[in-house]
């Protein structure tokens, strides 16, 4: 009786133990299908992603779309256009300019942008300002303080902020800098 009972006791252990092996395995495979769907996903995400912008160069270039899509891409001129005052009012908060060519955040002071090298525009009311605060005749030097010197030219050091500092230590920024 006790050795027929450890024998049923044995065979229901082997069949929960196969039961649950079958299972673990379907989840298994389950999941990998489920990432394999999510990976599809990304890429036709990605494809929409690229559609848009072929779309949107090519309406860009003045070729004429359905009417739909010429909608969906003047909202979208709206918007960068949107975002680029956006971009100049944070500027003005930072006491940055924005670079005309590649829309990189400037200091103020710099005649250069950082990050492509286009020469920054100079406020006509700051050149009015530094022409009239000269005494020795040299508001009439047809635009030599406008000339590149090397200081122009020098990198500042990139400021690093430890783990557990003020800033976003992830990219090596300061608060003042993100």
């Amino acid at each position: 009786m006790l050795q027929e009972l450890l024998e049923n006791v044995g065979k229901n252990i082997s069949e929960t133990a196969e039961t649950l092996g079958k299972k673990t395995e379907r989840v298994v495979e389950i999941q990998k299908l489920k990432n394999q769907i999510r990976t599809a996903n990304r890429e036709i995400a990605q494809n929409y992603e690229e559609l848009g912008e072929m779309l949107y160069r090519k309406h860009q270039a003045g070729e004429t779309m359905d009417p739909q899509i010429t909608a969906i891409c003047e909202d979208i001129t709206e918007l960068k256009v949107e975002i680029t005052s956006y971009k100049d009012e944070i500027s003005k908060y930072r006491g940055e300019s924005v670079c005309p060519e590649c829309g990189a955040a400037v200091p103020d002071e710099a005649a250069f942008c950082m990050k492509c090298g286009t020469r920054m525009p100079v406020c006509e009311a700051e050149f009015e300002e530094e022409d009239a605060g000269t005494d020795d005749g040299a508001a009439g030097n047809d635009g030599e303080d406008n000339m590149a010197s090397e200081e122009d030219f020098v990198e500042e050091p990139e400021i690093t902020v430890e783990a557990g500092a003020e800033g976003d230590s992830e990219s090596g920024k300061t608060t003042e800098e993100a």
